[in-house]
């Protein structure tokens, strides 16, 4: 694994610390927010349920205060039913008396305002109101009272409503039926202690169906659909966040209670506070994105380029050099003292590169003068050979191929041939191998079209040739030997792949074994020189040990598959054909 990927760049770990303190300051700012919020609203809700319900109780009280003044007057029975069955003397009478009931029953609470008795079969209609309510006011609530009357021709329901009379609104409970009304009419400003009220909290009551009746108190007041029935209970801001609200219902009647905070009074000086704190936070990112840019500007942009240079330099760009008029003193003598040692570097990779080369042109040379001295000892010793059979037709036939053979490995000193010529070759050597094997082997070359000037190593199917003749071939058995070349792809490169193929007995499994391994060794008598010095040629032309593979083929037989980059990895005259 490379251990580079294991390193983070400069620039990422930066940005990873930069972003990393802003969540932290976003998240202590947003948890201190929060928290003074929560306190804050906490505080104020306490404030509004504690208003919310003095003002309930201080209505619910006034309401209470006239229930019991009715239920004094009904106590008064016998004068209430002489409306219905009494003389018209004894109603006159009667009505007389039902003032004075409705007045002492008015003097058992302060809170009590008007209290009416209409009797619906004579039309008698008999009030007593309050000290501050006019003549005209009072004919207003007779007029009210005789319309709900013509409202509500059966009974009502005996609890408090609202009712606008006049200018004035008023709490009204009624009790009714087919003969007879008694009610009592409350203005609603005298159901709470007004006076008490601050300008910090606003008092909205609104009826059942949550229009408002009256608002008094804050300076601020919400408006009517800022109101409903959600914030009976537990308060909570409204749509909008502007208000922080409470209400609750009345237990004696369809009216609600709603007290109110605005955000203003609810945060106070906090909301200064929180935009100092946006601020904060925005002048923190601005110097945080300020620094960034400035590290990028004279840290990571010459890091960058730096490494540039370095990947152009391991692609083989060596006349890469950095500018010395940096931003910062450090990075300046960090690029002039780059540019001076890749000038020191390249002198020395020069001269290490010559030097390479000519080793590498002596060692191929070296393998060559292996080769052709090899196979000069196999051609000998087989005329040796043939001479004590007496077989000197065969001798002198041999003796001439052998010579073209010959003219063929002196022709030039080069090291790469066309695929045709090394073809040629082939067969040349399988016809002076025909003389000492007659009719033992079977040949059969395909070349793909196109390619017979492709260029290859020379003797490399002479070679493999070589073995097979040495291993494979016997005079007591028919040998087939297949040789084919065509253009196909490796590792995403076109090359020549040549294949050549025997049905002999196959390598043995210690060979195999030391290919796999990579370590072709050869033998104390010679044996595996001419393999060795193949592989060699290759890695050195083309610096790649992967382009020759040995096998055993089923159910017996070998297979040597070799391939041939177009170009050599190295330029030297050496590689060059003539």
């Amino acid at each position: 694994m490379d251990r580079r990927s294991k390193k983070d760049s400069f620039m990422r770990t930066i940005t990873i610390c930069v972003v990393s303190y802003l969540i932290l300051m976003i998240v202590i700012l947003s948890a201190v927010w929060r928290n003074t919020s929560a306190t804050l609203e906490d505080g104020a809700g306490a404030t509004l349920i504690q208003a919310r319900d003095i003002s309930l109780y201080q209505m619910d009280d006034v309401l209470k205060a006239n229930e019991q003044a009715l239920a004094s007057v009904l106590q008064n029975n016998d004068n209430i039913k002489v409306f219905e069955y009494g003389t018209e003397n004894q109603r006159a009478i009667a009505a007389q008396n039902m003032i004075q009931i409705l007045q002492r029953s008015a003097l058992t609470s302060s809170d009590v305002e008007t209290l009416v008795f209409y009797d619906l079969v004579g039309d008698t209609y008999i009030a007593k109101t309050g000290d501050g309510i006019t003549y005209e006011e009072t004919v207003l609530i007779e007029k009210a009272v005789r319309t709900l009357k013509d409202e509500n021709p059966g009974n009502m329901p005996s609890e408090w409503f609202y009712r606008k009379i006049g200018q004035k609104n008023y709490a009204v409970r009624m009790y009714k039926n087919k003969k007879r009304m008694l009610g009592a009419l409350v203005e609603v400003s005298n159901l709470f202690d007004i006076s008490a009220a601050s300008d910090t909290i606003t008092y909205t009551l609104t009826d059942e169906e949550g229009d408002v009746i009256t608002q008094f108190g804050g300076i601020n007041a919400p408006q009517q659909e800022d109101i409903d029935e959600g914030f009976i209970g537990a308060a909570r801001w409204s749509a909008g966040k502007n208000f922080y609200i409470t209400g609750a219902k009345s237990t004696r009647g369809a009216l609600r209670i709603f007290v109110s905070m605005p955000r203003s009074r609810v945060y106070g000086g906090f909301q200064t506070l929180q935009v100092v704190l946006i601020g904060l936070v925005a002048a923190a990112i601005l110097m945080l994105l300020l620094m960034a840019l400035y590290t990028r500007k004279v840290v990571y942009s010459p890091l960058a380029e730096l490494l540039s240079s370095m990947r152009k330099i391991e692609n083989g760009d060596q006349n890469v050099r950095l500018s010395e008029d940096a931003a910062t003193v450090e990075f300046q003598q960090i690029n002039t003292s780059f540019n001076r040692m890749m000038d020191t570097i390249v002198n020395l990779r020069m001269r290490s590169y010559e030097e390479r080369i000519a080793f590498d042109e002596a060692t191929l040379k070296y393998v060559q003068l292996q080769i052709k001295p090899h196979f000069f000892l196999n051609a000998l010793t087989t005329i040796h050979s043939m001479s004590f059979q007496n077989r000197n037709e065969e001798i002198r036939e041999y003796i001439e191929r052998l010579s073209r053979n010959i003219r063929y490995l002196f022709k030039s000193g080069l090291h790469a041939v066309s695929l045709s010529e090394e073809i040629e070759h082939a067969r040349d050597y399988i016809a002076m191998q025909e003389i000492l094997y007659p009719g033992c082997v079977f040949d059969f070359i395909e070349v793909e079209p196109g390619i017979e000037d492709y260029p290859i190593p020379q003797l490399l199917v002479h070679t493999i040739l070589e073995n097979i003749y040495k291993h494979a071939v016997s005079v007591d058995r028919l040998t087939s030997i297949l040789i084919s070349a065509k253009m196909q792809k490796k590792d995403g490169e076109e090359m020549c792949h040549l294949i050549v193929e025997d049905d002999g007995e196959g390598y043995p499994e210690e060979f195999l074994k030391e290919v796999a391994a990579g370590d072709v060794k050869v033998k104390d008598d010679g044996h595996g020189v001419g393999l060795w010095n193949m592989k060699k040629t290759l890695n050195l032309m083309y610096r790649r040990d992967d382009l020759m593979e040995f096998c055993n083929k089923e159910p017996h037989g070998t297979r040597v598959d070799v391939w041939l980059p177009r170009r050599v990895k190295r330029q030297s005259s050496l590689w060059t054909q003539s």
